[in-house]
């Protein structure tokens, strides 16, 4: 069983950033979705990269509406996301919660839903690389414990 370690979880994100296709398929291969604390650190970054998107937290309504759109938005695969769970994964973000697992979405299509999601908030906020190497390492730091 691999290790996962925030920076390989990270790294993977970090590929996925920059358009790396080829590094994320393999950094991703690389993961053990049943490893211990698998997704924690893209879900801190996760949480980072919507707290920025909304920093002064956002209702349940907004949440509801963001993820319609984001569904709405996307030419195949929104059938492979549950709206409900996506709104879950948001407010979670908004409190800063960080854990792995994920209760009724299970440690895999989270971390997909994380990534995806991630990816879209970076964009839609304009971090360039600077900011997503300062993101990385913040959500490193965040589970670094």
């Amino acid at each position: 069983m691999t290790t996962v370690t925030p920076s390989t979880e990270l790294d993977v994100l970090g590929a996925l950033l920059s358009f790396d296709f080829i590094g994320f398929a393999q950094k991703s291969a690389a993961l053990d979705p049943t490893g211990p604390g698998y997704g924690r650190a893209v879900g801190a970054a996760f949480g980072l990269v919507v707290r920025r998107r909304f920093p002064r937290g956002a209702t349940p309504r907004e949440i509801s509406g963001y993820v319609a759109e984001f569904l709405g938005s996307l030419e195949a695969g929104a059938e492979d996301f549950d709206p409900a769970a996506l709104e879950r994964l948001f407010a979670e973000g908004l409190d800063g919660v960080t854990a792995a697992g994920g209760g009724r979405l299970g440690p895999e299509p989270r971390m997909q839903a994380h990534l995806v999601l991630s990816l879209r908030l970076v964009r839609e906020l304009g971090l360039g690389p600077d900011e997503q190497r300062e993101l990385l390492a913040e959500a490193a730091r965040a589970t670094a414990a």
